[in-house]
């Protein structure tokens, strides 16, 4: 066993930080470039995102890796395929992606339903924006990658039989050395400024991130979002600014609204208690007048 790997086992373990606080991350939003090793020592926490399992590295999530090295075997099995990649870290890691689709023979009529017409808008709307790639659509040169080609890939982390495995959204074929030493030199930087050095958020921050998430939550149960709620206060401060108005929050207007029901229906009890505190007096005043008025003082 290697001096890394007896420190890193003698390290305490670090503070794992709630998903609000998943936004000052580093590494969560990001293709991390590692080495098959590195993968190897991601651990699960306990912590999921949207229904899967979050890895980390120390307290660092990690959702999406980065790895080259040059393919050493090739598999199909289940409609899917398997590459298997060595990066000389001394690890094998297996990348797996699904076949594509395979062509109609020639010769075969090939019957599809015609596509439902769509307004001009919504006809304007969807040319301009294309699908990226994706765990199920994944951007791979099927034809280019065999065995000994060297490759870069991308994409998310899966565990099968306790072994950590790449599910490919993405696979670039290396032409020439520069690119793989220079590929080499984002692992080796990345390891020593980002995953070596504990990620740390503040109290302060994290009661900020922890509040936002709070106010999202509940503009969502109230039937919008965080960009809806944003939309919805820019266009009221257009709107107000036009019509020389003072703009205040939904907190405010609740605040003030409920204090002026309060106090309309406490004026409408004290009425009402009032006119009952009255009502005998009054009748009794009424019995001394006509008492009165028959000379009976």
């Amino acid at each position: 066993m290697n001096n890394r790997a007896i420190n890193e086992k003698e390290k305490p373990l670090a503070l794992i930080y709630p998903e609000y606080c998943h936004e000052l991350s580093p590494t969560i939003k990001k293709w991390c470039p590692v080495s098959a090793e590195d993968l190897c020592a991601l651990e699960w926490r306990g912590v999921y995102s949207n229904g899967r399992r979050l890895y980390h590295f120390g307290n660092h999530p990690v959702k999406w890796v980065r790895l080259t090295g040059v393919v050493v075997a090739v598999d199909e099995a289940r409609e899917r395929r398997v590459w298997t990649l060595d990066d000389s870290s001394g690890v094998c890691v297996e990348c797996t992606a699904p076949m594509p689709t395979p062509d109609p023979p020639n010769g075969t009529l090939v019957v599809t339903k015609p596509a439902p017409t769509k307004p001009k808008a919504q006809l304007h709307s969807t040319s301009t924006t294309k699908p990226g790639p994706s765990v199920t659509n994944p951007n791979i040169p099927w034809d280019e990658v065999d065995v000994g080609t060297v490759i870069k890939v991308k994409g998310g982390i899966s565990n099968f039989w306790d072994q950590k495995r790449v599910e490919v959204i993405k696979i670039e074929v290396l032409k020439s050395t520069d690119q793989e030493v220079r590929c080499w030199d984002e692992v080796v930087k990345f390891r020593r400024e980002v995953l070596d050095c504990p990620w740390v958020v503040t109290p302060e921050m994290e009661e900020r991130c922890r509040r936002r998430v709070g106010r999202v939550r509940k503009d969502r149960k109230m039937g919008g979002g965080e960009k809806s709620l944003r939309e919805q206060v820019g266009k009221r401060q257009v709107e107000d600014k036009r019509n020389n108005t003072s703009w205040e929050s939904e907190g405010v207007k609740r605040d003030r609204y409920g204090q002026e029901w309060r106090d309309s229906r406490r004026t409408g009890e004290e009425q009402k208690r009032r006119a009952h505190d009255t009502k005998p007096h009054r009748k009794r005043w009424e019995n001394c007048r006509e008492d009165f008025k028959e000379n009976r003082y």
